[in-house]
């Protein structure tokens, strides 16, 4: 198709091509003329044809109305709707998560604290670095190690005296024992049962003290107070079975209070003593139970399996006390200043 002839304003008469241009009507741009252009490349308006001399004429004649071209939309432009339009990701129905529950809305009593919280703030009374936990702290560390010597030695005692009772019974499936042999044998074991139960006792109730002045030494350094009832810490360290558990957490607790105490070596020495604390405990309510099963069995063999249960217990409780009970208390001793006057030194030629 050919294009259409350009516009040329009424009452102006035709001038030569060489003196023409395209005037644009609506935005007033001119340019010379060429054959073929219809359309003013600025605003998509008509172009007119009109002579150089008579630009001005053309101009003054009335402003036709702009044209209404539809946009076309570009890549990465936004239309002058795109702002009222909002665009909402919609889960698909397998993601959406399941509707809320509705909120109860059941009066509620209100909040109450059981005392003055303090934010981290403590009230500390008044004269509390007076205590003498340090000294305290040793006093029993050094109670706490002579008391796990004598444990370690009753409990040593009651070992061989049931080793002698289990070497009676053995001997006594093949041949008679003489009645005062017999009755001397179970009197000894009886007596060693009872001391050796109250040693245990005894060792707890000096684990029991450690513990408390331990705690209290090791939060004195933390500048803070002992946050546990004394009787929780009693009811932890000497509960049967359940310190276990308990008396590790309260030892574990004070470490990491005291930061010089919580450091890789101790961490495997209180690992290392905690297992064999298990060990031991395992051990014994085993020899308790057998004990307790071959006295009513009424069986000879019965009886010398439980006093090898017993005697084992009785061995291995004597080792944890006088091994390992020093190694716990030196955990949280201080470290002592080396006295370098004193270290012997040996001058080598060379």
């Amino acid at each position: 198709m050919t294009q259409p002839p350009p516009l040329q304003p009424p009452g102006i008469p035709p001038a030569a091509p060489q003196n023409l241009v395209d005037l644009c009507r609506v935005c007033r741009i001119q340019a010379p003329h060429r054959a073929g252009r219809t359309r003013c490349p600025r605003c998509n308006g008509i172009l007119v044809v009109v002579p150089v001399n008579r630009v001005a004429d053309a101009l003054a004649q009335p402003r036709p109305p702009a044209p209404q071209v539809p946009q076309q939309r570009v890549a990465g432009q936004r239309g002058a709707a795109a702002g009222k339009v909002k665009w909402i990701a919609q889960r698909p129905p397998e993601a959406r998560p399941a509707p809320r529950r509705p909120r109860i809305t059941a009066t509620r009593t209100t909040p109450r604290y059981d005392q003055i919280p303090t934010w981290g703030l403590q009230d500390l009374p008044g004269g509390w670095q007076e205590i003498p936990v340090q000294a305290q702290a040793r006093a029993e560390s050094t109670t706490f190690v002579e008391a796990a010597r004598r444990m370690a030695m009753i409990l040593a005692a009651s070992a061989l005296v049931h080793l002698l009772r289990y070497l009676l019974v053995v001997i006594g499936r093949d041949r008679l024992i003489p009645a005062w042999l017999d009755l001397i044998t179970y009197a000894l074991v009886v007596f060693a049962g009872w001391a050796a139960v109250a040693a245990m006792a005894y060792g707890l109730y000096c684990f029991g003290r450690w513990i408390i002045a331990m705690r209290a030494l090791a939060y004195r350094h933390a500048h803070r107070l002992e946050p546990r009832p004394r009787w929780v810490l009693w009811l932890c360290a000497v509960t049967p079975l359940a310190n276990i558990l308990s008396a590790p957490f309260l030892i574990r607790e004070a470490a990491l209070v005291d930061s010089p105490v919580l450091n890789l070596r101790n961490k495997l020495e209180m690992r290392k003593i905690w297992i064999a604390w298990a060990l031991v405990n395992a051990t014994a309510l085993m020899a308790i139970l057998l004990r307790w099963a071959g006295n009513r069995s009424g069986s000879l063999q019965i009886q010398a399996d439980s006093l090898v249960w017993v005697i084992g217990s009785a061995a291995v409780s004597a080792a944890f006390a006088w091994w390992m009970i020093p190694r716990l208390v030196r955990v949280f001793e201080p470290p002592r200043a080396i006295d370098h006057a004193a270290v012997r030194r040996r001058w080598v030629n060379t």
